[in-house]
Order: structure tokens, then sequence, then C-alpha cells
């Protein structure tokens, strides 16, 4: 692949043993309740692009298509007060790291109020202007966050820290603390009793080792351990048949794979993780398993372009191919309604990448095209049909791009699940989002969304 991404490794940091968090914790919530909060918006801005930003939440403008369909992603509540007012404020950072460290005069209420106004602002409200304020604190914004990600009472703060810290880290390329962060996450995936905050902790170790100063050396360790976490059921780090943990180790894999240039050497151990959770009997698990098998091949489709040797995999693609093609068939009788069909696309979709080498969402349908439509005489049929092909569409406003790899969908995935519908603001001016999705080609697009027409042929 060509997203080797990872940077070199200068962090540090200290752990906190159990009896620490576990004391932490428990006098959290003893801090005063009338202490007056103190402001973090300072006097409005003047500047006309800061006051025509608006705090848009909603996931319209930032579609995640299948033609008519909306995909889906999981994201732990957080509890996040989202303001729908144009910003017209500069965000006191100083304000704000005060009201987080001083838990004599704020309570628990107070900083998860605090941490929601960041997150807000960072995720809603950001324009080129807010590395002005956030770049010189993000070091101590980081570390403050981390503390609190594994010391705070409740599960409500920790989980406002974990996002706030991922968020910091996801606009912010110029950290180096992944060697500390890394030993902090992990021990809140084994200790936290909240299933969100481990999820979240998740996130956080993917964006910390890409982002924030690991190695590739470092990002092939992590995806060795979320691949652990999978083999395990979730054991490996005490959460033994989560569901919820294991989905969130598969999703992870793929974000941090889709960034390395080649794991080779480790993607038959991987495969034999993944192929074991196909027999899952929760929809999400099967789905990302499904997702990861067919990113290791497309990865062993490149490695063969490249160095003209494909991956070693013991396994065949075909009969991988018709094996989730009965899973999508028998699965399809066995889930809810609601799930049934994302189900069936999420497999039939990796079937058709296994059978065809190409990437996520490919339509097989066939389609007359229009009189002047330029589709290239190779992919036409005798009879003049053409295939719709790839129908995964990164949507921003009047702007799309085609998702036509598997790499690109797990990285556009996770980008909308940590900035959901404030992507909008960060694609085309965020450093570590630009990076991140630098192969999206966008182009303007200004007709609605057409549905495939009735009684086409498959």
């Amino acid at each position: 692949m060509n997203h080797a991404r990872v940077k070199a490794l200068k962090g540090n940091g200290k752990t906190v043993s159990k009896k620490a968090i576990k004391s932490g914790r428990a006098s959290g919530a003893s801090t005063p309740r009338g202490s007056p909060l103190p402001s973090l918006l300072t006097s409005p801005s003047h500047s006309a692009a800061q006051s025509r930003v608006t705090s848009d939440v909603s996931d319209e403008d930032v579609d995640f298509e299948l033609d008519d369909m909306a995909s889906s992603v999981y994201s732990g509540g957080s509890g996040e007060e989202v303001s729908d007012e144009p910003d017209t404020h500069v965000f006191d950072v100083s304000a704000f790291i005060t009201s987080i460290r001083d838990r004599k005069r704020n309570n628990g209420e107070m900083r998860e109020h605090s941490l929601s106004l960041y997150i807000n602002k960072i995720r809603h409200q950001y324009t080129a202007e807010t590395h002005l304020w956030l770049d010189d604190a993000a070091s101590e914004l980081a570390e403050l966050f981390l503390h609190d990600a594994n010391r705070a009472a409740t599960a409500k703060e920790r989980l406002l820290s974990l996002q706030a810290f991922v968020l910091t880290v996801g606009t912010v390329d110029t950290l180096e603390i992944y060697d500390g962060a890394q030993r902090i996450l992990k021990q809140i995936l084994m200790d936290d009793d909240d299933d969100d905050c481990r999820v979240y902790a998740i996130y956080a170790l993917c964006v910390t080792v890409l982002y924030a100063g690991g190695l590739e050396e470092a990002a092939l360790e992590v995806m060795e351990y979320f691949v652990e976490i999978v083999r395990t059921d979730g054991e490996h780090i005490d959460a033994h048949d989560n569901v919820v943990i294991v989905a969130a180790a598969l999703q992870g894999w793929c974000f941090v794979a889709s960034h390395v240039a080649d794991f080779s050497d480790y993607a038959d151990a991987a495969m034999d993780a993944f192929v074991d959770q196909l027999d899952s009997d929760d929809v999400e698990i099967q789905s990302n398993a499904g997702g990861c098998i067919a990113l290791i091949f497309e990865a062993s489709r490149h490695h063969l372009e490249e160095t003209g040797e494909p991956f070693q995999l013991q396994y065949d693609p075909q009969r991988l191919a018709d094996r989730m093609r009965e899973l999508a068939k028998l699965s399809a009788k066995s889930v809810s309604r609601k799930h049934r069909r994302n189900l069936r696309e999420s497999l039939v979709s990796v079937v058709t990448s296994l059978e065809r080498g190409v990437g996520p969402f490919y339509s097989t349908a066939q389609y007359i095209p229009e009189k002047g439509e330029h589709v290239p005489a190779s992919l036409r049929t005798d009879e003049g049909r053409a295939e719709y092909g790839y129908r995964c569409k990164l949507r921003l406003g009047n702007q799309v791009a085609k998702v036509d790899n598997w790499s690109l969908y797990f990285r556009v995935n996770f980008m909308r699940i940590i900035f959901k519908g404030g992507l909008q603001h960060h694609i085309f001016v965020n450093p570590v989002v630009t990076e991140c999705l630098d192969d999206a080609e966008f182009v303007q697009d200004y007709s609605p969304l057409q549905k495939p027409p009735k009684g086409r042929k498959k």
C-alpha cells in the first residue's frame, strides 16, 4: 500500500497503578457543586472566516453513500453538547485547562461541560485559525486528557476525555507522545468497566500510533495487539465475549493496516483470527471480519504489483467468497430486519471484492449508458451495457469522492467516527485529515443522488 504515514517516536509518559486508578475515581466526585464555571470563550472574533463557520452537526453534508443508502458507523455515546449558533468567539484554552485541573472549584459535572465545549469547538467549529490557540497547548492538553481518561470518577467524564484526546491528536500533527500514551491507553483497555470508554481507547490507540510519534514497527505491534484481542474473543484484555470490544478491535486493525506500507509477514496470522470471527453470532463482528479479509487480499494484490510476490496466505479467496455468500443467506434469516440489509450488503460486497479483485460495494448490475455518457469500450458488454461499478461515495456538500478501495473506505469510516458531521470543516484544512485521506479525489457534483433504475439485471 501507499499509506506509510507513521512518524518517529519521541514521546514519554507515566503509567498509573490499578490501586491509584481506583483511588482517583473514588475521590473525583467530591468537589463542590456551586463554583462558577470560568468562561472558555473570549471576545467575539472579527475574522470573517471564523464568523461564518457554523457548528452544523448534521451528517447530511458528510454523507458516506451507497447510492441511496447511508452507511452506518459505530460511535459510543458522548453526552456532547453541540451548539447550532455561529462561531463568533475565540476559545480560551488557558481558562479551559484551568477549569479541568481545578478539581476543588469545579466538580465532575462542570468538567464534563467544559470538555463538551472543547469537543464541539474542535469537531464542529474548526478552521485554520484554530491552530493559533491549539498547537502550542496541544501537548499539555493531550497529557491532561489522558490523565482524566484514566482516573476520572465517572464513565462520562472519562469518555469525554478520551474523545477530546482523539480530536486533539487528530487535529495537531506535531505531537510526539506515542510511547507514554500507548501504555495508559492499554491500561484503560484492561481496567475500565465501561464499554464506550474501552472502545474509544481503541480509537485513541489507533490515531496515536499513526499521528503522534509511532514508527511503522509500532503500528505493526498495535495491529498484532488488536489481532490478539480478536483471536481471544476479548479475553486478552479481560473482556471475554465482549462483542463491542471485538468489533472495535477489528475496525481499529483495518484503520491502522490501511496506513502501513507492508504487513505481509503478519497477514496470515491475522487471517486466522478474522476467518474464525465469521462464525460469530454478532452481525457487526461478521461484517467487520469480512472487511478485514477484503483489506488483506487487496493489500496482497498491491504487494504483487509492487514486488512481484503476493502475500503468503493459506486461504483460497474463492472458498472464502463461497462461505461468506452462504453466511449472507443464513444470517439474514436470524438477525433483525434493521440489520438484515446492511449485513447482506457488507458480505456481498466482500464476496464481489474477492471474486473480482475490486474495492468495496462494487455493483455488477448492468445498465445501458445514456447517449453522450463516456464509458470505455473495455467496460461495455457486447450488447452495449456497462456495470454500475463503485456505489460508495464520500459526499461533502457538492464535493464528491468515489471510494474505490478498502484502504480508503476504512480511513473515511474512521474519520467519520471521530469528527462526525464536523468532518466537512476538517477534510480540506486539518493537516492530519488531509494526510489521512490524501488519495480521495473530490470532484464537483451538483446533481441530486439518483436511485438505480428498477428492474435492472444482475
